[in-house]
């Protein structure tokens, strides 16, 4: 027999107070509602994560940064970089050298490997364009290379606890090195995704979502998130009658492309279309990039972080190499 609830069970309860560090804060200092100078700061139980440290690749000196004046960066425990591009991880050196951040920054050894050429290249162009319009550099490059020794390199699927707090990095796609981070405090799982593709291409893996983990809080970037792409193969197909539309008449083919991550994809997207083209065979492709091509012993060192069909390739031109 049922029994009917009394009307007091019913009525609301006053909601208890809430401890401020029961609290999980996320504040975007950049990268939000805009692209370019990604940083996200994530509080929980008295513990304070920093996500990347980009600059926006439209703005120069101070405008370019993220909003770190908004912020007490000395409570930052841990910072993260995502992956090496200007607008995630370009800031860091000014953080080091310019703020009150004491905090362990960690990033892959992918990662780490391209930001020092990277952010050696970016400090070129900048006292380039300082010395002829009076703009004033954000750091020098004495600072980048003494702020860099304080960078720790980490693998992917390696657990680190720092201040209590446990970080583990998830290959991400997108380009060589980049990482999706699981972060744990006091048993809430958080997942940022950086930028990352779950579309296996020539040379990466797919990002790589963390198995057996229940994710409480997901961060994850959205700069396509409601865009319908082209298959890749129409979009490669599409490339490629292109180019060949022009060398058929004799013309030469210019194509401006980022220096690396998409440089090393065109490139082999190329090499693929030539090998089984005979015709094409005796037009040679330029890579025309200083940065690129110092950057390139970074990618065949880090073989190992690649899909199976790089792995196999490379296998079989060592082989020729001993042979010959």
């Amino acid at each position: 027999m049922a029994t009917k609830r009394k009307l007091a069970a019913m009525a609301p309860t006053e909601e208890e107070p809430v401890d401020p560090a029961d609290e999980l804060t996320f504040l975007a200092l950049g990268g939000g509602n805009e692209v370019g100078r990604s940083c996200h700061i994530v509080q929980y139980k008295g513990k304070t994560v920093m996500l990347d440290a980009g600059m926006h690749p439209a703005y120069d000196g101070i405008a370019a940064l993220p909003f770190y004046d908004e912020f007490d960066l000395s409570t930052v425990d841990i910072l993260l970089i995502t992956h090496f591009h200007m607008d995630h991880a370009a800031s860091l050196p000014y953080v080091l050298a310019k703020t009150n951040f004491h905090g362990r920054i960690f990033m892959t050894h992918p990662t780490k490997a391209i930001y020092k050429w990277l952010i050696s290249d970016s400090v070129r162009v900048q006292n380039t364009y300082s010395s002829s319009d009076q703009r004033t550099s954000l750091f020098t490059e004495a600072e980048h290379l003494e702020t860099f020794t304080q960078i720790e390199a980490i693998d992917y699927h390696t657990t680190h606890t720092i201040s209590s707090i446990r970080i583990t990095p998830y290959p991400a796609g997108h380009v060589l090195g980049a990482a999706m981070y699981l972060i744990e405090i006091a048993g809430l799982n958080i997942l940022f995704t950086g930028d990352y593709s779950r579309e296996e291409d020539r040379h990466l893996i797919p990002a790589e979502v963390p198995k057996g983990v229940k994710i409480d809080v997901l961060i994850t970037e959205s700069t396509f998130g409601i865009a319908q792409h082209i298959p890749r193969l129409e979009r490669e197909t599409a490339l490629m009658k292109s180019i060949t539309s022009v060398l058929n008449r004799g013309g030469r083919a210019l194509l401006p492309v980022f220096a690396l991550g998409r440089a090393q994809e065109l490139l082999l997207i190329l090499d693929e279309y030539w090998s089984k083209h005979p015709e094409y065979q005796k037009i040679p492709i330029y890579y025309a990039s200083n940065l690129a091509r110092k950057c390139m012993v970074v990618y065949q060192t880090y073989i190992s972080a690649m899909n199976d069909n790089i792995k196999r390739i490379f296998r079989e031109r060592m082989a020729q190499a001993e042979s010959a």
